[in-house]
């Protein structure tokens, strides 16, 4: 009998290293994509200024902190933004525990909307986006 309960916890041990390896791997992946979709996109000086408070209605509020090209911010109080400002798109991933959730990219329509797509992948599927509006209201 002891010998089948410690063979058992060989086992249940090796299920749980995998599991861990395995996941370590998805979130490395999943980070490295997210960096590229980034990286790929920040091609062009930013040519618009979209820091302040938004609001969606899908999404709720959002806040956008800009610094140059570079994005960062808060989505509906629990996703972190990144993101780049290349001309006038911005390109945003949406991350919570450090796995990126969402992808966006987002075009300035007017000093008051930005207008764009999401998705649930790395980098923004355009069979599987969903419409985004942000209207800004901090003015």
């Amino acid at each position: 009998m002891k010998t089948l309960a410690t063979a058992f916890s060989a086992v249940v041990l090796a299920v749980s290293l995998s599991s861990c390896s395995f996941l370590t791997e998805k979130y490395a992946q999943n980070e490295k994509a997210s960096a590229a979709f980034l990286a790929d996109n920040k091609t062009a000086p930013a040519k618009m200024n979209i820091e302040g408070l938004w609001y969606s209605p899908q999404w709720g509020i959002v806040l956008l902190n800009q610094e140059g090209s570079k994005l960062d911010g808060v989505f509906q109080d629990y996703y972190a933004v990144k993101g780049v400002v290349s001309g006038k798109t911005a390109y945003i991933t949406l991350t919570d525990d450090d796995w990126t959730e969402y992808t966006a990219i987002l075009k300035y329509k007017n000093g008051e909307e930005l207008v764009g797509a999401y998705s649930s992948y790395v980098p923004l599927n355009e069979k599987h986006q969903h419409d985004l509006v942000l209207k800004r209201i901090d003015r």
